[in-house]
């Protein structure tokens, strides 16, 4: 187990937190985690997620000199990795992901043997005032990356909030070839934003109960569970879960090189805490060189430049296309809190690299079955280790 600082660009830092099984790099710059890295069954070590080629590395977009190009947006300038979003997605307002947090404390825990780190950030916009207090856990032999964040509205009028968690994948992990599962009973396809340059392949606003049958545009099937070529296409797909599991999950397997990640979080039907926030819904966006507009291209409906899969999940319901609540109400002087993980690693039986038809939860952790063939990763699902190890650290912060 390790954990320490290092410097990053210009006035950027981050924090290393690693097990032997498992590396996570988060930068204090919007609390972004720009690696998390195992090794693959030829030995190298791959990183997960994406660190796009445009992104910025200077203290922020609008000191850039190339601010236009980002469009002035400080999330395009620090594109990638594993992401926080509170409170909503609209820049004109202090967010979680364009604010640099401060790191508190790191170090080590005696109760489970891990390591872990505590940052704050704060909000005094008026109308907009709140207090975020994460807690990223690493624990031995899991190859996890575990996060508690506690939510404070620190304002004495309600709290208005949408919360959703996303990493874009990118190469070498992701490529052609790569599987795709996550948990929903039912998805749905929306057209791109307005301010997004891109071709569709899928029909917007139809309902559908499995990713390797999608409607496509032109009346045939779309297999979004298996990643393609490039097709010079983007595409935006909402999940709403089932009722009866207790987490969500989604999951992409490498079969060339036997690796497995997934993000899994607690489900409307936690038996969590009630203080802990539920997600209904998971989204993904499937970025095959299909994105036209800068900074994706080098300049407005040139040449796309990255092949990236956003998988995520929160509070996501587009024109009312599923149930549940869009925005939700912190009152005033109240708390409420955010687990999630995410895990990385290989798999020693190829067979997992077709697919999975089954995923069970084991006393300690997630079993993903073909037939008689599974991969097993060691996690704690329930986040009751989490749960625990925030209480014991931030107990003096309350």
């Amino acid at each position: 187990m390790d954990i320490r600082r290092i410097p990053l660009w210009a006035s950027r830092n981050a924090t290393i937190m690693s097990n032997d099984s498992i590396r996570a790099v988060i930068e204090d710059q919007g609390e972004i985690a720009i690696e998390l890295s195992a090794a693959n069954v030829q030995g190298g070590r791959v990183n997960a997620v994406s660190i796009p080629y445009f992104r910025g590395i200077g203290s922020g977009v609008l000191s850039d000199e190339n601010t236009d190009w980002y469009k002035s947006k400080q999330r395009t300038y620090t594109a990638g990795g594993i992401y926080f979003t509170f409170p909503s997605s609209s820049e004109e307002h202090i967010l979680s992901t364009t604010t640099c947090w401060m790191l508190r404390r790191y170090g080590s825990e005696s109760r489970y043997g891990g390591v872990w780190r505590v940052s704050e950030m704060k909000s005094r916009e008026m109308g907009n005032r709140y207090r975020l207090t994460k807690l990223d856990l690493m624990l031995p032999s899991h190859p996890v990356l575990y996060t508690y964040i506690r939510i404070t509205n620190t304002d004495e009028i309600p709290l208005e909030y949408n919360v959703s968690v996303h990493a874009m994948l990118q190469s070498p992990f992701l490529e052609s070839g790569c599987l795709i599962s996550s948990s929903p009973a039912e998805f749905s396809a929306y057209p791109p934003n307005l301010r997004e340059v891109a071709f569709n392949r899928l029909r917007s606003g139809v309902k559908f109960n499995d990713l390797k049958h999608a409607p496509g545009l032109r009346g045939q099937s779309a297999d979004l569970s298996y990643i393609p070529g490039p097709t010079g296409t983007y595409d935006y797909v909402m999940g709403r879960l089932k009722g009866d599991d207790e987490i969500g999950w989604t999951t992409v397997i490498n079969p060339r090189q036997q690796l497995l990640w997934c993000s899994f979080f607690p489900s409307p039907s936690s038996r969590l805490p009630d203080d802990v926030i539920r997600f209904p819904h998971v989204d993904l966006a499937f970025n095959y060189l299909g994105r036209m507009d800068s900074p994706w291209a080098l300049y407005e409906g040139g040449t796309p430049q990255v092949f990236s899969l956003t998988a995520g999940f929160g509070m996501m319901n587009h024109h009312g296309a599923f149930d549940g609540l869009l925005t939700d109400i912190i009152p005033g002087g109240e708390s409420r809190s955010v687990v999630y993980a995410n895990a990385f690693t290989s798999f020693d039986n190829p067979r997992i690299g077709g697919g999975f038809y089954s995923v069970e939860r084991a006393e300690h952790g997630l079993v993903f079955k073909r037939t008689k063939s599974y991969a097993y990763l060691q996690c704690d699902h329930s986040f009751r280790t989490l749960l625990d190890v925030a209480d014991d650290i931030l107990s003096d912060q309350a």
